[in-house]
């Protein structure tokens, strides 16, 4: 600017027949005006005699003073003394446009934008100012105009088309609050205006500000795609991936059947289990939300030696779909769920000797989540599930109920309590039908330390069968199983956890008693 101002005032000189004295004073006028003192420039030339010959140039450059020191209600008099002693600085128009812009004169400072513009001094910025100052006028038709020239220009920079777009969407925006229809015209038009501007430059701070705002007007429209019906706010990320991979030592190999009476193998040995899951959530109408899911679970015992360990070894199959209706209850959000999963599961069957189709189930479950309490959620659950064995003898039903609440305390802490009722029948083998009720309290602990989460859990789960003799033998069996698990949270995606659980299992017959201990770590990795 200096230099362009030297260039300028020397022309001013060269082309003009004054005096010495006066050119000496125009030059250390012009010497003070690059070093920026600014004062010293209308000081000197205030005590210049004005003549016919010298008042453009004194004129304009005390008016350019003056705005150098942002005093532009004193400088707007010398602009227009300038401009009428014909100055013919090319610059004087934007200038005094600026002049009137901070001294809140729009339509006058629209008017010398105008003539800069026309003359082709900083062309687009000036366009750009007669947009904004319309829209501050609120003529928007006529700030949407010049802003369309400014997008359309072939010499605006980048950042000024950002800005442009961007202003676009808030005239768009005033437009569409006068009319009736306004939540379809934002949008239909308004938003749009605001996803093309980030899309110009996503890296600068403007794009940060614009997609902030877009958010405000979202909320304020009711079009956050991330507010549900009710006022509930889900993740932006509709996509869910991630990878898991557990490495763990348990010290006595429980026989799973999917049957209560499963007994332990007194066998220890490492466990590797790789975890893959991915889902998608629909979001419909902001009020359903229908989420289809797979999950692959491949399960290996590192103790080849024992048979009764290696048939624990095998994959899993789970695909499954979970819906939920949107609404109010207790006026705050609240869902009402229906789920179905289906589990395919192959197990190392030792006749065979291989991986083979052991089971296959099908769960439904039904329920309703809502806040009664302020503290944090409650759930009903009601769940039904069917399974059909390779043996008929293992083939069952077992139907469901449970009740969990979550409690959030001051300092970010969460307590889990959930009680659950499990009627089992084994329809083909009555001697194992059972019923059983599980309570478990959970307390979560996040930042314990830095990044690293604390999650203490603790079970115990009363058995009885229905069976009249093998009550009499078995009684009441409990289970107790406390936890212990801390998760490191490595990166956004990345996360680190080691654990460890201990099981308790007593029975009327010692035969049943036994314990065991299981330590893990995992690594986790979400998409």
């Amino acid at each position: 600017m200096k230099n362009y101002c030297a260039l300028v005032l020397t022309g001013f000189i060269l082309t003009t027949n004054i005096s010495a004295n006066e050119t000496n004073v125009i030059k250390n006028s012009l010497e003070s005006f690059q070093k920026g003192s600014y004062s010293k420039v209308i000081e000197g030339l205030s005590g210049l005699r004005e003549t016919k010959k010298n008042r453009a140039t004194k004129f304009y450059l005390i008016a350019l003073s003056h705005n150098k020191l942002q005093n532009y209600d004193q400088s707007i008099p010398y602009f227009i003394k300038a401009i009428k002693s014909k100055s013919t600085a090319k610059d004087i128009y934007y200038e005094y446009g600026q002049a009137l812009y901070a001294n809140n004169d729009l339509i006058k400072a629209r008017i010398a934008f105008n003539k800069s513009s026309s003359l082709d001094y900083k062309k687009d910025s000036s366009i750009y100012y007669i947009a904004h100052i319309s829209q501050i006028l609120e003529e928007n038709k006529m700030a949407k105009t010049y802003y369309t020239k400014i997008i359309s220009s072939t010499t605006a920079d980048v950042g000024l088309k950002q800005v442009a777009r961007f202003q676009i969407g808030e005239v768009l925006l005033s437009m569409a609050r006068e009319n009736e229809d306004t939540e379809r015209l934002v949008k239909q038009f308004v938003l749009p205006q605001l996803d093309k501007a980030v899309e110009i430059d996503s890296t600068t701070s403007l794009a940060k500000e614009i997609k902030s705002r877009k958010k405000e007007i979202e909320r304020e429209f009711g079009l956050d795609p991330n507010i549900l019906y009710n006022g509930k706010r889900i993740s932006s990320k509709r996509w869910n991936l991630s990878f898991a991979q557990d490495l763990g030592f348990d010290n006595n190999i429980s026989l799973t059947n999917d049957l209560p009476s499963s007994a332990a193998s007194r066998e220890e040995s490492f466990v590797l289990k790789t975890k893959v899951r991915g889902g998608y959530d629909f979001i419909a109408k902001k009020r359903f939300i229908i989420k289809p899911e797979l999950g692959l679970t491949l399960k290996n015992h590192t103790n080849r030696d024992s048979d009764a360990v290696r048939s624990e070894d095998s994959y899993d199959i789970s695909p499954s779909i979970s819906t939920s209706l949107e609404h109010k209850a207790f006026n705050k959000p609240a869902s009402l769920f229906f789920n179905i999963d289906y589990n395919y599961n192959s197990k190392y069957r030792t006749e065979l000797s291989r991986k083979a189709f052991y089971n296959r189930s099908t769960t439904y479950q039904f329920g309703e989540k809502f806040k009664f309490f302020s503290k944090g959620d409650t759930s009903f659950k009601f769940k039904y599930k069917d399974l059909v064995s390779y043996t008929e003898t293992l083939h069952n039903k077992t139907t469901s109920f449970s009740i969990d609440q979550l409690y959030l305390t001051q300092n970010s802490s969460i307590f889990m309590f959930l009680l659950s009722y499990d009627s089992l029948d084994t329809y083909n083998n009555t001697t194992s039908s059972t019923n059983s009720t599980l309570v478990r309290v959970d307390y979560i602990k996040p930042n314990i330390f830095p990044k690293v989460t604390l999650h203490f859990g603790a079970s115990i789960n009363f058995v009885s069968y229905t069976d009249a003799n093998e009550s009499l033998v078995r009684g009441t069996e409990k289970t107790f199983t406390p936890s212990l698990k801390l998760t490191k949270k490595v990166t956004r995606n990345f996360k680190y956890s080691i654990g460890y659980s201990y099981t308790k299992n007593s029975s009327i017959k010692s035969d049943y008693d036994y314990s065991k201990h299981v330590t893990t770590s995992s690594i986790k990795y979400s998409f």
